[in-house]
């Protein structure tokens, strides 16, 4: 996936010659690769990306709920339950996740190392209807900071809120145990989604790849 394998700059004023000289490094040009910048480039940069044949660009809301938004309400949540995985449920994690996402299993391998288990300040979770997965989610907390990531919800699921669901429940969960903001990054299709659970759009990151 051209989105895991990237040069990325947090700069907010990337520098050019620095993402030309990463992306003139061994490796990257033998799998799907992408540059990664905060907010809208400049010229230069993009450039430098159609230099390397990365001449398809994308635009990541990047959606921050503030403290003074509080803890979200509890959403109904229905027959869906939201809990956090085990070590020995990873492979399912990975592959309920690929499958949310639409991509080759391989691709989320990375997700079912015991060792991001084991990594203080990382959660899993996996949502589910009478013990069936329906969707993923997780949580990276450093501090007060929550960061939520890999919301997921399989094709067939969709269009029933729960991706708001899944959101909500992390957050809530991390509020209550002292997080007091949260972060993600959206798609321009989940972006209502995560404005309906309290958060806002404040920055955009953008990500440079090759046509599909």
């Amino acid at each position: 996936m051209a989105s895991l394998n990237a040069v990325i700059s947090p700069n907010p004023h990337p520098d050019p010659d620095i993402i030309g000289a990463l992306a003139d490094g061994d490796g990257l040009k033998e799998v799907p690769w992408s540059i990664q910048v905060r907010g809208r480039p400049g010229q230069r940069v993009a450039e430098v990306a159609t230099r390397h044949g990365l001449t398809h660009s994308t635009e990541l809301p990047l959606m921050i709920r503030r403290p003074e938004a509080g803890s979200p309400a509890k959403p109904a949540t229905g027959a869906v339950r939201l809990r956090s995985v085990e070590g020995d449920e990873l492979g399912l994690y990975a592959r309920i996740m690929a499958d949310c996402f639409g991509v080759p299993h391989e691709a989320f391998e990375m997700f079912a190392d015991p060792a991001l288990a084991a990594t203080s300040g990382f959660t899993l979770y996996l949502a589910e209807i009478s013990g069936e997965p329906v969707g993923t989610g997780m949580a990276a907390v450093s501090g007060d900071l929550l960061g939520v990531f890999n919301i997921g919800v399989l094709p067939q699921h969709r269009r029933q809120g729960y991706g708001q669901l899944i959101t909500t429940e992390i957050v809530r969960a991390h509020y209550a145990a002292g997080a007091t903001t949260a972060y993600l990054y959206s798609s321009a299709m989940g972006e209502s989604v995560y404005a309906s659970a309290g958060f806002h759009t404040e920055e955009v990151l953008t990500m440079f790849t090759a046509p599909a």
